[in-house]
């Protein structure tokens, strides 16, 4: 379907080593693209096979089905990362590490960047849920998008016609393909000021939530001004609380790790006890900020 285009193709493709949670089924077709500009054709293919296409950058805020995905999936975190520094600002393709964005970033003394050293997710994923750590979100330096429409128009968007909201913006739960974004760029004054502040964004991550296992990061959606999801779930008395190879982490409350081999179920299963048991007790509805597929 897709041997004519330079791209990686394969076929009942294990998804769950893809997600940084590790579970999920098989897609019927995974595909890596070599080049932006090979994106447009690859959808133009789906639509008119009728297959269903789902873009994947990280899989760092995805939880897939045991069932897998019977469609293409399209791994933009594994194929479209360039990175430049541009006269009109930061120029980063989809699948580029927000890590990698900061910690760039620091090096040049441009400031503003530090937030992302502390987010395990790509640029695409930044723009659709509006990613943010530490007060400052991905609108903060964000100015336009160019995205491939439902309809197979490639646009570009600026950052005001893009609905941005706290983990929230108008590609939430539509079927528009993120490619690439651009990035205001503005020198610092003090830039040894920047590149402390990038370490320090690393490390209080290190130091607040787990490392080092598989997880899809925050499980619930933790307003600046609260309540805060962890505080809630340790109060309830759920911190630590296991289903199958699911486990709430003992580290920090909001966050669920796959310890034994976890299903799409075992994970699905403790969101909503941990969902129902807060509103239950403390008459709180948390809403999910991990995206079920």
């Amino acid at each position: 379907m897709f041997q004519d285009i330079n791209c990686t193709v394969k076929e009942n493709f294990p998804l769950k080593g893809i997600t940084t949670m590790g579970v999920g089924g098989n897609a019927s077709y995974y595909v890596v693209p070599n080049r932006l500009e090979d994106v447009p054709e690859i959808k133009r293919r789906c639509d008119e096979a009728g297959i269903p296409l789902l873009v994947v950058g990280k899989g760092s805020n995805l939880i897939v089905s045991d069932e897998g995905y019977r469609g293409v999936v399209l791994h933009v975190g594994n194929g479209l990362k360039r990175l430049e520094l541009r006269e009109e600002g930061l120029y980063g393709e989809a699948g580029v590490p927000l890590p990698l964005i900061a910690l760039t970033m620091a090096k040049q003394g441009i400031e503003g960047f530090e937030f992302m050293a502390g987010i395990p997710g790509s640029v695409g994923g930044a723009v659709v849920m509006n990613a943010g750590c530490l007060g400052r979100e991905t609108s903060t330096v964000l100015r336009s998008v160019t995205c491939l429409t439902d309809t197979g128009e490639m646009i570009v968007k600026h950052k005001d016609e893009l609905e941005l909201s706290f983990r929230s913006s108008f590609f939430l739960g539509r079927n528009d393909i993120i490619l690439s974004a651009l990035f205001d760029v503005q020198y610092s004054d003090n830039p040894e000021g920047v590149r402390e502040k990038t370490r320090e964004a690393a490390d209080i991550r290190k130091g607040k939530f787990p490392i080092n296992v598989a997880t899809a990061g925050s499980t619930f959606k933790s307003p600046p001004e609260g309540p805060h999801p962890g505080k809630l779930i340790q109060e309830v008395g759920l911190k630590g609380h296991r289903i199958g190879g699911a486990q709430i982490s003992e580290v920090h409350g909001n966050w669920i790790i796959n310890t034994d081999n976890a299903t799409c179920e075992d994970v699905k299963r403790l969101i909503d006890l941990m969902q129902e048991t807060v509103a239950r007790k403390l008459s709180v509805l948390m809403e999910p900020e991990v995206l079920f597929v």
